[in-house]
């Protein structure tokens, strides 16, 4: 994973084998498919933080991470160059990406993620399978 956030920031790979990262990314204001997608996880927190996840939400450039593991929401941070080209220079215009804990992404696509299914891929993941019969 290249991407990196720098001064007053958090790379990515800082949260490799502790988080579960999911980026939200619209290139436009007002983008329906991101005000949805943010609705649809915002009654799950207890299900997110079980799952070590740390939301990325990106809108026109403004970062907001909400870190579903310690309850913080923080939008002081910045992109960086190398960040902001390669998330809006995509040309989907919406999308959604997850990570998983070892740092590769674990999808990528251009609709609407509904929670069920984000909470399923996960569940999906060998590590995650082996997080439940561990616990």
């Amino acid at each position: 994973m290249l991407f990196s956030i720098t001064s007053n920031a958090q790379d990515l790979n800082a949260l490799k084998w502790k988080n579960r990262i999911l980026i939200i990314k619209a290139t436009k204001n007002n983008d329906l498919k991101f005000e949805k997608q943010l609705t649809e996880f915002k009654s799950q927190d207890n299900a997110l933080k079980e799952r070590k996840l740390v939301l990325y939400t990106m809108n026109n450039q403004k970062l907001t991470i909400i870190d579903y593991t310690t309850d913080t929401t923080d939008t002081s941070k910045r992109l960086s160059d190398d960040m902001m080209i390669t998330i809006f220079s995509a040309k989907n215009e919406f999308e959604v990406i997850l990570i998983g804990l070892d740092g590769s992404i674990k999808l990528r696509q251009t609709e609407v993620l509904s929670k069920e299914d984000l909470i399923a891929i996960i569940d999906a993941m060998p590590m995650r399978k082996s997080e439940i019969k561990n616990r």
